[in-house]
C-alpha cells in the first residue's frame, strides 16, 4: 500500500504545477499573439472581386444590370485583406462620364481609377482591374406631371371648422416610369394621415404613397390645413328685385329676410349687413306662373362658411 501511494507522488511530480501550467499557457498565447500580429501586418497581392455600386445616375435612366462586379489585383497588409473578404467588399462607380448608346452604356473605368482607389485603405495599392471598359444594359424612362391627392381623414373640435379644403405643396408632382405603365397613373396619393380633436391648422410633411415599378421627383408633400372657430350670427337683409321693367311696381312680401352667416370668430365683429346681397329675379315671374320669388345670394363677405335663408322664397304683388 505504501509503495502504491509512494509510486503516485512520484507521478505527480513529473507533471507540471498548476501555477506552471497557467504560465505555459499564457507564454504560447503571448507567441501566438506575436505570430498572427507579423502574419496580419505582412503584405500580400492577391485578386480581389469587388461589387460594383452605380452612383450619379441619371434620373429617366433603369439600369437593367446591378450585379456587375471588378476584378482587381491589390497589394494589402493581413488585415486589410481580412476586412474586404469580410466587410468592405463595394466599390462606388460613377455614371456621370458615361456615354448613353441607343440600347446599353459604355464607361471607360481607367479614367476612374483614382477614384477607385480613394475607396481602398490607406496602405492598399491597386495594381490592375479587369474589365477596364463596362457596357451596360439600360432602359430609358418616360415622366408626366400628376396632380397629388392628399389622403387624410380629419375629425374637428365642436364650434371649429375648416376654411379651405386641405392643399398639398406642391399640388403636382413628376412622375417616372416605363410609358406603358405612366399611362395608367393618374394622380399620386400621399399615405394615410388621421387627426382627431383638430382645433388648430395643421401644417405636416407626408410621404407619399409608392407605386410600384414607378419613381416620384420627390418622396413627400406638404399639406395644410387652415382651421378657424366659428360661430353664427343673424341679419336682417333687404330684398333686392332685379330685371324689373320700368313702369311695373312690385311688392314684395316680406320684403327683408332673416339671413344666419357661419362665420369665423376673428371677424365675426366686421361683418355688416351692407356685406351682403340678396335679390330677387323678376324674370321668374315672365317664365311662368309662380306664385313665388326664390332669394338668391349676390354678394357675400369672404369667409362666411354657410349662409340659411329663412324664408328662401318671398311672395309678390305686381301693380302697374
Amino acid at each position: 500500500m505504501l509503495k502504491k501511494i509512494e509510486g503516485n507522488k512520484r507521478l505527480k511530480k513529473r507533471f507540471p504545477s498548476k501555477n506552471r501550467l497557467h504560465f505555459f499557457l499564457f507564454f504560447v498565447f503571448i507567441s501566438f499573439s506575436f505570430w498572427i500580429s507579423t502574419k496580419l501586418s505582412n503584405s500580400y497581392t492577391i485578386e480581389q472581386i469587388f461589387n460594383i455600386e452605380w452612383i450619379n445616375i441619371p434620373e429617366s435612366i433603369v439600369i437593367s444590370e446591378n450585379n456587375k462586379k471588378l476584378n482587381t489585383s491589390i497589394t494589402a497588409s493581413g488585415v486589410e485583406i481580412i476586412l474586404y473578404r469580410l466587410f468592405n467588399n463595394n466599390l462606388k462607380i460613377d455614371l456621370i462620364q458615361a456615354n448613353f448608346e441607343i440600347d446599353y452604356l459604355s464607361l471607360n473605368l481607367e479614367n476612374q481609377k483614382f477614384l477607385i482607389q480613394q475607396q481602398l485603405y490607406s496602405n492598399t495599392l491597386l495594381n490592375q482591374f479587369t474589365p477596364s471598359l463596362v457596357k451596360i444594359k439600360f432602359s430609358r424612362l418616360s415622366e408626366k406631371k400628376i396632380p397629388i391627392i392628399p389622403k387624410t381623414r380629419i375629425n374637428l373640435r365642436a364650434g371649429y371648422l375648416t376654411d379651405s379644403n386641405v392643399i398639398s405643396k406642391p399640388d403636382c408632382i413628376i412622375v417616372r416610369g416605363p410609358k406603358i405603365l405612366l399611362d395608367s397613373i393618374y394622380y399620386a396619393e400621399t399615405i394615410a394621415y388621421n387627426q382627431e380633436d383638430v382645433y388648430k391648422s395643421i401644417s405636416k410633411k407626408i410621404n407619399l404613397s409608392p407605386i410600384e415599378g414607378a419613381k416620384f421627383s420627390k418622396d413627400f408633400v406638404d399639406i395644410e390645413l387652415s382651421v378657424s372657430r366659428y360661430s353664427e350670427k343673424e341679419f336682417n337683409i333687404p330684398i333686392e328685385l332685379i330685371n324689373q321693367p320700368e313702369g311695373v311696381k312690385v311688392k314684395l312680401f316680406p320684403p327683408n329676410t332673416k339671413v344666419r352667416a357661419t362665420i369665423p370668430m376673428s371677424v365675426i365683429g366686421n361683418i355688416r349687413v351692407s356685406d351682403f346681397r340678396l335679390i330677387a329675379d323678376y324674370n321668374q315671374i315672365l317664365n311662368g306662373q309662380t306664385q313665388k320669388l326664390e332669394l338668391f345670394i349676390q354678394k357675400k363677405p369672404s369667409g362666411v362658411k354657410q349662409i340659411i335663408l329663412e324664408p328662401n322664397e318671398v311672395n309678390y304683388l305686381i301693380r302697374k
